[in-house]
């Protein structure tokens, strides 16, 4: 498998004087660079940042030629080095820049990273309640199944934290692995009629939500089968309407009448995934319908 290349963008590295007398953070970081910053400097409350870094850059995957890593203080720089050809396949793009939230600024940024690419972007920030609803607009569409958004730093209690879910992902993405280590716990995966691969698991996260989700795994023993994963679907209790003759699947916050409601069937969301799939019920959700194709 080719090499990934991972950009990380966030405008809070520490900043240094050497670092600042030769202009590195104008221009992209190398990882010796990011790895310099995370091991002498303190991040003050960045520390779970630091840690990713430091775990990219001593992994075997890195050391292997595998990934590569550079650092980006604001988008602007990484939009220019992906205009002179230098491409992302993975992205950690940090919402907020310069000591101001300006959304337009952050969505327009957003936008043309995953226009300009065929990255798979993580969204990462302290407001991620907030992005969420800014994130589902039509003009993201097209993009739903290359990004996901988590909340910085984010740690459930007897679950594992954003960074080390990103992480693995990453490492995960150049060694084909089966099993995802979070916080010395394995998580053993096992392709099944829910989910072809390991990092679908974001995807099913995306779904179901981050809280339910993470401590759901700690349920079925960090085993991610088909029996583990079609309980965490079935105790989730959500269902789909389904239109038989029509072949359209309803979102049921879009149907209030309930004389309407009758002349449909519920598909739980299990079922939705093993009949049809989960880019489907992710649809489903997003858009309120779903027509089957015939």
């Amino acid at each position: 498998m080719a090499n990934r290349n991972v950009f990380l963008l966030d405008d809070e590295f520490p900043k240094i004087p050497d670092f600042i007398k030769d202009d590195k953070y104008s221009k992209a970081m190398g990882a010796d660079d990011l790895y310099h910053l995370a091991l002498n400097e303190d991040w003050k409350n960045l520390s779970y940042l630091q840690q990713l870094i430091k775990d990219i850059r001593t992994s075997n995957e890195f050391a292997s030629g595998d990934i590569l890593l550079s650092g980006y203080s604001h988008p602007e720089i990484a939009l220019q080095d992906i205009d002179d050809g230098l491409l992302p396949n993975i992205v950690i793009y940090d919402w907020q820049y310069d000591a101001q939230i300006n959304h337009q600024n952050s969505k327009k940024w957003l936008l043309e990273i995953l226009e300009k690419t065929s990255a798979f972007v993580f969204i990462y920030s302290y407001i991620e309640p907030q992005i969420s609803v800014l994130l589902n607009t039509p003009i993201f569409n097209n993009y739903r199944n290359r990004f996901q958004l988590f909340l910085k730093g984010g740690n459930i209690p007897q679950s594992f934290s954003s960074e080390e879910f990103i992480y693995q992902f990453i490492v995960n993405s150049v060694s084909n692995q089966v099993a995802i280590s979070i916080n010395g716990i394995k998580i053993d995966f096992k392709s099944n009629n829910y989910l072809a691969n390991a990092s679908d698991i974001l995807y099913l996260q995306r779904i179901l939500g981050s809280k339910y989700f993470l401590d759901e795994l700690t349920k079925i023993d960090f085993e991610v089968n088909e029996a583990g994963i079609e309980k965490i679907l079935n105790d989730f209790d959500q269902f789909i309407y389904y239109d038989s003759g029509r072949k359209i699947l309803i979102n049921p916050k879009e149907l209030e009448d309930s004389t309407v409601i009758k002349n449909y069937s519920k598909m739980t969301f299990a079922d939705v995934i093993k009949n049809f799939s989960l880019d489907i019920l992710e649809d489903t959700l997003d858009r309120g319908f779903y027509v089957l194709k015939s």
